[in-house]
């Protein structure tokens, strides 16, 4: 019964935001019904990972889609700027680490790793293995930061948003699965993604419920040519599938937050979007990209939650999430062995 209702609220929050023309209605819509469902009634409700999941597939496999040849060769010809982006970014979370340590009263370790946005999960991990690190500050900056940019970034989104000349072209010429593909394709490409999840989780890879549909549809796009897009609906329930998550989440996280970790949180995820604003007018001068799309590819927070963005304001959802995916990798095999030397060595020095 709570599983109905909260589905069916979510359902009817989602319609009548989208009907009053409101930005992101199918990711707000549920996070709003299971707030007030949360709050205000006694059932116990909880939402199944399975379909939080299904929704990160849906996700993915309109990331991988996006991935055309021609699109591919642009990224090729943009490492450069990714790399630097991506220093600039993360540069800019450990300097405003050491305000949220002042601001909270933590410890360096707790602050580090509290304010490195795009690897939640090896974040929480290493506050977990470091003795001089809190671990409830780091898990819930870290899950905050989520929410933060579900909040902060569309409506900054909104504002500067215009269509990239590659998404143009790619919604005028692409037309949505069912017209392309025949079943028998389908079904190969959903157990293909089923199977690139399952060996990504093996491989303790990042984010590999949208990585694996990204992956392969990826490859059936260089291998084949049969280019299509997901069609709306179906993009519009990943949306809620996800939303209704986040929302338990957000209800959950409001109850452990005491007023000056709030205040912490909040100052230090509003100075990391301002500093990647700021960041991203400079990066304007000598890149021809959308500032839309710089600003989305640089934004703190989980990837699918951008993406999401991307889809709404017609961004380069392409461009996005190769420079997501790459802040992801690069903060695993770079940031985090640096970060845990550090502590290592900070720990010595305390002895």
């Amino acid at each position: 019964m709570a599983f109905i209702l909260l589905f069916g609220l979510s359902l009817v929050f989602s319609l009548l935001l989208s009907s009053l023309h409101l930005l992101l209605p199918w990711l707000f819509g549920p996070m709003i019904a299971a707030v007030v469902l949360k709050k205000y009634t006694s059932l116990n409700y909880k939402w199944p990972k399975w379909l939080s999941d299904i929704g990160l597939y849906i996700l993915g496999a309109q990331i991988g889609v996006s991935f055309t040849k021609t699109i591919l060769n642009d990224i090729k010809n943009d490492w450069f700027n990714i790399i630097i982006l991506s220093l600039m970014v993360i540069g800019c979370a450990v300097g405003i680490a050491f305000i949220f340590k002042r601001i909270v009263k933590c410890s360096t370790e707790t602050a580090l790793l509290a304010s490195i946005p795009g690897a939640l999960n090896q974040m929480i991990v290493m506050a977990e293995e470091n003795k001089s690190a809190n671990v409830l500050v780091v898990t819930l900056a870290q899950t905050s930061r989520l929410v933060f940019v579900i909040l902060f970034v569309p409506l900054i989104s909104s504002f500067v948003h215009q269509t990239s000349s590659n998404n143009i072209k790619y919604i005028n010429h692409v037309q949505d699965v069912f017209h392309v593909l025949n079943i028998w394709q389908m079904l190969f490409i959903v157990l293909c993604m089923f199977i690139a999840i399952f060996i990504f989780k093996k491989l303790h890879f990042p984010v590999p419920d949208m990585l694996g549909p990204i992956f392969v549809m990826l490859v059936w796009n260089l291998m084949t040519g049969l280019n299509f897009t997901v069609p709306m609906p179906l993009i519009n329930m990943a949306q809620l599938l996800f939303g209704v998550r986040i929302g338990l989440q957000m209800y959950d996280l409001s109850n452990q937050i005491n007023k000056q970790l709030f205040i912490g949180i909040f100052i230090q995820n509003m100075l990391l979007i301002i500093a990647t604003y700021l960041i991203c007018m400079l990066m304007n001068i000598w890149t021809d990209h959308a500032f839309n799309d710089l600003f989305l590819s640089a934004a703190p927070g989980g990837m699918a939650q951008i993406i999401i963005v991307g889809l709404e304001t017609h961004a380069n959802v392409a461009m996005i999430s190769s420079y997501h995916i790459f802040r992801i990798f690069f903060i695993l095999l770079v940031i985090s062995p640096l970060i845990s030397w550090y502590l290592v060595y900070r720990a010595k020095g305390t002895h």
